[in-house]
């Protein structure tokens, strides 16, 4: 328990007292994370922060910074305890109905807008929209864009649906409860997906973060990781309009056998785009027809 004597409460000491119990239990980057653990628990900017780090905590605020820092000892997902997490420059509610999003997905996100703007795009699908960062991503950039948001977990979709509402977009996202395109019942001009990838005998390697904490069912691909990817494959072509087009976030060396699998769907000029690190990331094919 940090100390609640008023030297110790301090903005610096408790960022220190932290960070020092993070390192400890391998927690990567932890004076950064021992930082925004203090700001959302006091409330605090970074500026304000910045500006005065000898800033007294109440005793409420020290034993929440307390609190989380021992859940994140345990390796529990740092935006789960915040309850918010940064994508595409704007925040998100986050919790663990869905998975924590990641900078990857970014990719994903830029690559459908640029497309879609270029499309001249209506509607759009996101597959297992999860907390509805991709959804409302594309709704908040394409002001006259409609969004479908679909997945299988109703929590999932609560939580897309706060999103929405946050982020004013609320009248423009759809959340809908199926098995991937099931309930869409109108072709769509652009589809973007961050399925589940993750191949079953990998688990146990993951990180605990993602192992112990985030939902399988967002994650659990099946024994290869491209169990859902197939049956995405198969369907996504007949819920396109001419000319649209499918974006798909795939797992590192997943990319060729999902450009084949999207190929053999009925969609073509298959483009790969990489990740910040290289990795072959997203995958794109359109409905003929253009």
């Amino acid at each position: 328990m940090i100390s609640l004597s008023s030297s110790r409460r301090r903005a610096v000491a408790v960022i220190s007292h932290i960070s020092r119990r993070l390192a400890n239990a391998g927690v990567e980057r932890a004076r950064a994370e021992a930082e925004l653990i203090v700001r959302a628990a006091a409330g605090l900017s970074t500026e304000e922060l910045i500006r005065d780090p000898e800033l007294l905590l109440s005793e409420d605020q020290a034993r929440c910074c307390d609190e989380w820092a021992a859940r994140r000892v345990a390796r529990e997902p740092l935006p789960y305890l915040v309850g918010t997490a940064e994508f595409f420059s704007r925040t998100f509610l986050v919790s663990p109905a869905a998975i924590v999003p990641r900078p990857e997905t970014e990719i994903l996100a830029e690559a459908a807008l640029e497309r879609a703007r270029a499309f001249g795009a209506s509607l759009a699908v996101d597959v297992g929209t999860g907390s509805g960062v991709l959804a409302v991503t594309l709704a908040s950039e394409i002001p006259d864009l409609r969004v479908i948001g679909t997945d299988i977990s109703l929590d999932a979709l609560r939580l897309a649906a706060r999103n929405a509402e946050l982020h004013g977009a609320s009248a423009r996202v759809l959340p809908v409860c199926c098995d991937l395109l099931a309930a869409v019942g109108r072709p769509a001009d652009c589809v973007v997906a961050n399925l589940p990838y993750i191949a079953r005998d990998d688990f146990a390697g993951l990180e605990p973060e993602v192992r112990d904490y985030e939902p399988r069912i967002a994650l659990d691909g099946g024994m290869d990781g491209l169990g859902i990817i197939r049956r995405f494959s198969v369907q996504v072509c007949d819920h396109l309009h001419k000319g649209g087009f499918a974006a798909l976030e795939v797992g590192a060396g997943q990319a060729e056998e999902a450009a084949k699998l999207l190929t053999r769907g009925g969609l073509c000029e298959i483009e790969v785009l990489p990740d910040y690190a290289g990795i072959e990331r997203v995958v794109i094919g359109w409905r003929r027809g253009r």
